[in-house]
């Protein structure tokens, strides 16, 4: 007999199941063994009057791997309104006793994060976590989907780098080969040189790493960056429209994929956005900001707390999860952004999801000249930017980008709280294992 996944497990029919014992309880006569394989549970039953079945159910141990064979029937009791009485039983796997962290949590009592963290590939094991892994696998199949759709090429661009971008901060630095070279922060200046090779529409999902000394419930060193660049563009405002419609295709499939799943075990509803989103400039931001209690800095960006209020504002005003910043100062924005006509700010945005940036994007710089007068004015070292500024002598598109974390778009869609509970294997300035 061949093995079935729970969810396709219907009453009437023979099955075969594999997965992990998450409970065992027993009665007088009767064991109940829920099952959970990765699409679900099921209640298995070992009857008394088979006595060396019952025995042996009697040994399993919580989160051993197993294998029962048996009907299935109709179980109004029963999750998923089903139950299989057992047969055959074999345990695979055993597990010890006891567990290091609980896979069920019972009464007040949870276990600490770091904890959990500490016991990983346990706590994936919890029915909530693995969807959350399974709502992020889904939302970039949804940003696939819709790259594939409209001509996106993808890209992988290297990890290495043979010099700092930039200004070079935040940067890991690693041996390599008797030289030294930078873990990529980003891989804004591949997408760009794909731009001046005429590839005009790119993406890429990879991993990027920064040595940010900040340890909050959203930053991480190493993270999943979600980037695209797209070519003949006539503004930012082009590529918000493009942000708008590649979100919510995404969030439609997660929504059709897991919604069900998602309200039972959070409680919430996926809410799909109604474009075009709101969108405000960086100073009415502030101002916003400042009437709802806030003490921004102006500085030329915006706080956490800014941004809460702002996500607030734009829920309560739009009914928007939400939201465009945009046009932000040049002095504070990299110096491959284009600037608008006044020369001080920037054709620029940031996308606020619940009061939390989760992407930051611009129109780029396109003209050799200007792009290396606006590197000097920033005081970079010209022979590091040698290569990239190469990328422009020779004729580019205009052109711009984006980039999202995609953990951040998880965290905030189920109300997680932290970003590390949205990623597979967190790493911060506490945390490199396991």
């Amino acid at each position: 007999m061949e093995r079935i996944l729970i969810k396709d497990i219907k009453p009437a029919k023979e099955a075969l199941v594999y997965g992990f014992v998450q409970e065992v309880r027993e009665l007088s006569s009767i064991i109940f063994l829920v099952i959970r394989d990765v699409s679900g549970l099921i209640q298995t039953v070992v009857k008394k009057d088979n006595k060396s079945l019952f025995d042996l159910a009697k040994k399993i141990t919580k989160e051993s791997v197993v294998s029962v064979t048996g009907e299935v029937k109709a179980s109004k009791q029963a999750p998923g309104g089903k139950e299989l009485v057992v047969e055959k039983l074999e345990i695979i796997s055993e597990a010890e006793t006891p567990l290091p962290i609980p896979v069920v949590e019972k009464g007040d009592v949870t276990t600490t994060l770091d904890k959990r963290l500490d016991w990983r590939f346990l706590d994936l094991r919890k029915q909530k976590n693995l969807l959350i892994i399974k709502v992020l696998s889904t939302l970039e199949r949804g940003m696939r989907d819709y790259w594939y759709n409209n001509g996106f090429i993808e890209i992988h661009s290297p990890k290495f780098m043979g010099s700092p971008s930039e200004s070079g901060a935040e940067l890991f630095m690693v041996p390599y080969f008797g030289k030294e070279a930078y873990l990529a922060q980003s891989p804004q200046f591949y997408k760009q040189m794909a731009m001046c090779a005429g590839f005009e529409k790119v993406f890429e999902i990879g991993p990027v790493f920064r040595a940010n000394p900040s340890h909050t419930t959203r930053h991480d060193t190493e993270y999943t960056s979600v980037d695209m660049e797209v070519s003949f563009i006539n503004s930012h405002h082009d590529l918000m429209k493009i942000e708008e419609q590649w979100l919510v295709n995404a969030l439609n499939l997660v929504k059709k994929e897991h919604g069900k799943e998602i309200k039972e075990l959070f409680g919430l509803d996926i809410e799909i956005p109604k474009t075009p989103f709101p969108k405000i400039t960086i100073k009415e931001g502030y101002e916003i900001s400042a009437k709802r209690g806030g003490k921004p800095e102006i500085d030329g960006d915006l706080g956490s707390n800014d941004e809460k209020l702002i996500g607030d504002w734009a829920k309560e005003v739009y009914k928007s999860d939400f939201v465009f910043v945009t046009d932000y100062p040049w002095s504070v924005k990299p110096f491959y952004h284009m600037k608008n006509a006044d020369g001080k700010t920037t054709k620029s945005f940031d996308l606020l999801y619940k009061g939390l940036e989760i992407t930051s994007g611009a129109q780029r710089e396109h003209h050799y000249e200007q792009l290396k007068k606006q590197a000097e004015e920033k005081k970079l070292n010209m022979d590091i930017l040698k290569d990239y500024l190469n990328f422009f002598k020779y004729g580019c598109p205009p052109h711009g980008g984006l980039g999202l974390s995609s953990t951040r778009v998880v965290m905030q869609m189920l109300n997680l709280g932290n970003v590390r509970e949205a990623t597979y294997l967190p790493r911060d300035t506490e945390r490199i294992t396991p």
